[in-house]
């Protein structure tokens, strides 16, 4: 497993994004047009497993980006594709890690590592059902890779952050001396 660089995997916007329609992007290997043309604007990264090819696309829209993952076989034919992302989610692709033999990892959205486990026969899968919240696909029984990861609610992430701020806090001030005084006598 090994990043791809810009010289060997690469896009070239096809269609800008417009109120009617998402961007889509040729790609390119070793400089050379392929032909195969896909929804994304901006190519994150691209990856090669077992002569395959996995390129991470995102939208370049703000305040609801989507990363579109596509694995290619040799040929550069389409053998599986997920999104991620939600309406009104914020994503930015961040942290690609390789994780021999057969796994990525990487952030996205949901303040979480998403996993995703490259799969050297196809696997069946269950329509809606299969995939964690917030990653989608085509209606289909069988997929080539599986994206693990339990994305948190906007407010949860909120809420968390404040109080690892607020632990942080308490740690960090040292605690009150206390003086003993001397009570006067209660005159009643």
């Amino acid at each position: 497993m090994r990043l791809l660089s810009a010289t060997e995997f690469a896009t070239r916007l096809a269609t800008p994004y417009t109120d009617a329609a998402l961007a889509s992007s040729e790609l390119l290997l070793n400089g050379e047009p392929s032909g195969v043309i896909v929804t994304g604007a901006v190519l994150e990264a691209a990856v090669e497993w077992h002569g395959c090819r996995i390129a991470f696309l995102t939208d370049d829209i703000p305040f609801e980006d989507m990363l579109r993952i596509y694995m290619f076989d040799a040929n550069m034919t389409l053998m599986d594709a997920a999104v991620l992302g939600a309406m009104y989610s914020t994503g930015t692709f961040a942290e690609l890690s390789p994780q021999p033999p057969n796994a990525l990892t990487f952030r996205f959205f949901g303040g979480i590592v998403w996993r995703m486990k490259l799969l050297a026969e196809r696997e069946f899968s269950l329509p809606l059902l299969s995939d964690p919240r917030g990653v989608s696909r085509k209606f289909k029984f069988f997929r080539h890779f599986r994206i693990e990861g339990k994305p948190q609610p906007e407010s949860a992430r909120r809420s968390s952050a404040q109080s690892k701020r607020s632990a942080r806090a308490e740690v960090a001030t040292p605690p009150s001396r206390r003086t003993t005084r001397k009570r006067a006598p209660k005159i009643v």
